[in-house]
């Protein structure tokens, strides 16, 4: 029982009991209703209890029925309970409160031998509606014990109990946006899966999907936009899943499809592919039509893991390369995949302890002016060597500081490195040299970085006009017209600002020229090439041309050879960097070196005319 009722209940029915086994209770042995002939006082005693029970304040639901059921007391609120009226249900058998299925249904043990029996089932409403209730019962005997006299049974309608269960038990294993599965249920499905395979010796298929450009929606159109548009994505996935198989919602713009029914590798890759072809419509949401695509990661069972967890994590890992091979793809884990995460993984731990430790510097490779050979700047460049993997590429590590978040210390500390020694060297008389710092697009979007510079430039005291800050290309072009208000309070604490990587990316010429830049830097991906590409050739060619007309300085980064340098310089390239001038150098090198370059000068000699129509040219810098 739920109600006061219920904890009094068995007291209760002892009264009860009283009433209906003394010689003047209205109540006969056949359960039948008092009639005028018995004793007023027997009379008034049943009203009484009567009348006592109906004054109760509650909601429980109390019938007296006798050994035949049929009812013969029921309270108001057992009656509204069910839809009846008062004295309705007064001589109907008991069984009227119960479905047809449920008629028949009867206590597993001799009522007058047991005492309370309580259990959940379900009643029926006058009006056919069914309903949970919680059920107590219990026999009324004969004062001397010998057999029975009736039933009384509480109710309780537990509509609302069950209704709270069923939204815990949802929510619990539940997405509530898209009403598919969330990672629980998953994995106990996915365990389930597992075992029957193992017994089966069967295949078990888990595709780990993530969208391509959820995040872009979801910026720009609102949580909101983004809760349909997910929603319609699962609608187009459960569209093409067996009853078998399981998809479910773990997070995020993340889905798992679990296919038991596969037979092979063939059988995942048409499952995927399949998938991806989903999104080859756009998605109607509002009126607004959004294109998307989806990268999928797969993993077998029994091949790619034993169990649940490392099964989903191999997936997940398979999704990730399916993102690094251009997203809208399928790809399978293999082992080569688990020991790149593996050595990430390792990476990113021995990262945060190479901080510590101090095992990051920064080194300087020089920039030359190709019309006098003169040393302009440096670009202050990021170099690690850790106590466990030694000199590690930036190209690998940079990448991994970018998704842990590490790249804000690190990119902290190059710039206030960069910006303290540029002040030194501005102090031993190179006040003419420029410092040219990269800066990461997560850095960039951090809402204090504009503080942050401006108290970098205050603290190392580093002269604003001798630093220049790089961006690259896509970064300053994603959500352009805000970064222009950011680029111009660069401009105005008086740093200079250059575009890194020109030409890599999607840049709006129309943008452009918006833009408060000083300088374009030419990706090395052209420069390589410009010898033997005329393709390359003519890109390079023609930003040297764009950015002059537009008043910006040129810089060709990736300098190898003397061909590179001779086509450069004749297509008016302003100044160039590159391992065929020199390497970045850790800071005391290259003041060596300036200091021996303020006692020489060496400008730049070429080999005669006819010699340059070999494509050969002898560039005597100061510095090879």
């Amino acid at each position: 029982m739920v109600s006061g009722v219920a904890a009094n209940f068995q007291e209760f029915t002892g009264m009860l009991q009283t009433a209906t086994t003394d010689k003047s209770s209205p109540m006969q042995e056949n359960g039948s209703l008092p009639d005028a002939s018995e004793p007023p006082q027997a009379e008034d005693r049943f009203q009484m209890l009567k009348e006592a029970i109906d004054s109760l304040p509650i909601t429980t639901g109390i019938t007296i029925s006798d050994i035949h059921g049929k009812i013969v007391y029921v309270n108001a609120a057992e009656a509204e309970m069910h839809g009846y009226g008062p004295g309705e249900l007064l001589g109907k058998n008991a069984s009227v409160l119960a479905p047809r299925n449920l008629e028949n249904s009867s206590p597993p043990l001799n009522l007058a031998k047991i005492g309370l029996w309580r259990r959940e089932c379900l009643n029926i409403r006058k009006n056919g509606t069914e309903f949970p209730v919680q059920l107590s019962s219990i026999a009324l005997r004969h004062a001397a014990g010998a057999g029975c006299l009736g039933l009384v049974t509480a109710c309780d309608d537990i509509t609302g109990r069950k209704d709270s269960e069923e939204l815990i038990e949802y929510l619990a294993y539940y997405d509530t946006v898209t009403g598919l599965p969330n990672r629980v249920l998953l994995m106990d499905r996915l365990h389930q899966a597992l075992a029957l395979a193992q017994r089966e010796g069967r295949v078990v298929a888990v595709l780990f999907l993530d969208l391509d450009n959820f995040k872009d929606v979801n910026d720009t159109q609102g949580h909101e936009v983004g809760d349909k548009f997910l929603k319609e994505v699962a609608k187009r996935l459960s569209g093409c899943m067996r009853e078998c198989d399981t998809l479910a919602r773990i997070g995020g713009d993340e889905f798992v499809l679990l296919l038991t029914s596969v037979l092979d590798e063939d059988g995942a890759a048409s499952a995927a592919r399949q998938v991806l072809s989903l999104f080859s419509q756009p998605i109607q949401i509002e009126g607004q039509q959004f294109y998307s695509s989806a990268s999928i990661g797969i993993a077998l069972y029994p091949d790619d893991g034993q169990d649940a967890e490392s099964l989903l994590k191999c997936a997940d890992a398979a999704m990730y390369h399916a993102k690094d091979e251009g997203k809208s793809n399928c790809q399978f884990f293999s082992c080569q995949i688990n020991n790149r995460i593996m050595r990430r993984v390792s990476l990113e731990n021995s990262m945060r302890q190479g901080i510590a430790q101090q095992e990051f510097s920064v080194h300087y490779q020089p920039q030359w002016n190709m019309e006098n050979a003169r040393l302009t700047g440096v670009e202050a460049l990021l170099r690690w060597h850790g106590a466990e993997f030694g000199c590690v590429a930036p190209g690998e590590f940079i990448p991994i500081a970018e998704k842990s978040g590490l790249i804000f210390e690190l990119g902290e500390m190059v710039l206030r490195t960069a910006c303290l020694q540029a002040r030194e060297w501005a102090s031993a008389g190179h006040g003419d040299l420029k410092m040219a710092v990269n800066i990461s697009g997560r850095q960039f979007r951090q809402p204090d970085f504009l503080q942050t510079v401006a108290r970098i430039i205050r603290e190392t005291g580093v002269a604003p006009g001798s630093l220049e800050l790089e961006f690259t290309e896509s970064v300053i072009m994603e959500k352009a017209d805000k970064n222009i208000a950011g680029l111009r309070a660069l401009k105005e604490m008086g740093v200079r600002l250059s575009i890194d990587d020109f030409g890599t990316g999607y840049s709006c010429l129309s943008y452009l020229k918006h833009f408060p830049i000083d300088t374009i830097k030419i990706d090395r991906s052209f420069i390589a090439d410009i010898d033997r590409d005329n393709d390359d050739a003519a890109i390079t060619e023609a930003i040297i041309c764009m950015a002059h007309s537009l008043k910006l300085r040129v810089i060709a980064e990736g300098v190898e050879n003397g061909r590179q340098m001779h086509y450069l310089r004749q297509h008016n390239c302003d100044e160039v960097q590159g391992f065929y001038l020199a390497r970045p150098m850790p800071a005391a090198e290259l003041t060596g070196f300036l200091e021996s370059s303020r006692r020489e000068s060496a400008p730049i000699r070429c080999m005669h005319e006819e010699m340059e129509s070999r494509l050969s040219c002898q560039c005597a810098f100061p510095f090879p």
